[in-house]
């Protein structure tokens, strides 16, 4: 299972949660006890809204299949930069190849995605998900996670005007598929 976080409040050095606290994310990466795994360490994602960036901006991001602890451009970038809104995400790959496509967090446009935890049976539903994304926005699917095809799912059943409707409408669709 994967470790994830998101901020939003008063503009910050993301250091602060994703290196610094006494349970920031890399600390919980090193020890997760309550995960399948209890080491996170296949990869990270952060992404972020710099401070200042005006509504509907895109939001930044930077991903690595190395274990977030031992990756020194994320301590550079996340000392180095304010924002008041950004996600971060470690990863512990149960099935997806280890590459920086799986890594989360998503983006489209000025939406960033993070998923926690896995669909059971994916194998078997990817490719009924996978059809029932817009044909505009499957090429923008890079990765082979679950999570991914979750995110674009949703944009395609209205997530950018709906995002509490469009994501339960494609849990619904999951749901479906995995009848």
């Amino acid at each position: 299972m994967c470790r994830w976080l998101a901020y939003s409040g008063e503009a910050l050095k993301p250091a602060e949660l994703i290196l610094d606290a006494q349970h920031s994310l890399v600390a919980q990466s090193l020890n997760s006890p309550l995960g399948a795994e209890t080491v996170n360490g296949d990869g990270f994602g952060f992404g972020w809204y710099p401070e200042g960036t005006k509504a509907g901006s895109t939001p930044a991001l930077f991903h690595s299949t190395e274990p977030a602890w031992n990756d020194e451009n994320l301590r550079e970038l996340t000392n180095s930069i304010l924002s008041p809104l950004f996600f971060g995400h470690v990863r512990a790959a149960g099935g997806p190849p280890i590459q920086q496509t799986n890594c989360h967090p998503f983006r489209y446009e000025n939406w960033m995605f993070m998923h926690n935890g896995f669909l059971d049976g994916f194998a078997k539903m990817k490719r009924d998900l996978t059809f029932s994304v817009d044909e505009s926005l499957y090429p923008l699917i890079h990765g082979t996670t679950d999570s991914e095809v979750m995110f674009y799912l949703a944009l395609t059943l209205g997530l950018q005007d709906d995002p509490i409707g469009a994501m339960t409408k494609a849990v619904q669709r999951i749901e479906e598929v995995g009848e």
